[in-house]
């Protein structure tokens, strides 16, 4: 799963996602990996605001002997924490990227005016949780390592705000797809 806008040249063109391509970092028990798209399986309808879900269901050319995450289910509670998992550029070296993880405060939107007046019951807004370019798709992992959304958008670079597309608005049909 990703964000819906980041294979948006993909889903106006057909859906067609050969150019496409997942990688999968170095583990002590794994090598790094690079999986193709064979296609897009689900997707979200594109909204009119930052507000809306945002995520797109990817099929793999094919399977990976990688454990998936398991997809949470129920609402996320406000002032529950979750951990963004991203592959971050390194401040020094532009060529060296890490996987990393970021404490997010999950909160109930209500600070959402600039974008609707009144909260929006289909995303969460996260806090405390410094969102980059490059970020969008992100998994937001609970305690017990359960993907509960994926981050679809963040705020300025001097301001720790993003926003997510909880795991419960990705319909059953596309959330069977094994996560990884």
């Amino acid at each position: 799963m990703t964000a819906g806008h980041c294979v948006a040249w993909e889903i106006s063109t057909g859906g067609a996602c050969h150019d496409v391509w997942l990688g999968f970092p170095e583990t002590p028990t794994r090598e790094a990996e690079w999986l193709g798209c064979a296609k897009i399986s689900a997707m979200s309808s594109p909204g009119d605001t930052l507000l809306a879900p945002d995520y797109a269901v990817l099929q793999l050319r094919r399977a990976t002997e990688r454990i998936a995450l398991p997809i949470g289910r129920g609402a996320l509670k406000t002032g529950e924490v979750v951990r963004m998992v991203s592959v971050t550029q390194d401040r020094f070296y532009d060529d060296v990227h890490e996987v990393r993880t970021r404490r997010c405060v999950v909160d109930d939107g209500d600070d959402s005016s600039p974008w609707s007046p009144i909260a929006p019951p289909t995303v969460r807004v996260l806090s405390s949780c410094p969102i980059h370019e490059g970020n969008s798709g992100a998994p937001l992992l609970d305690r017990q390592g359960r993907m509960r959304g994926l981050v679809h958008a963040g705020g300025p670079p001097f301001f720790a705000f993003g926003l997510m597309t909880e795991s419960d608005r990705i319909p059953e049909d596309a959330s069977g797809a094994r996560v990884h």
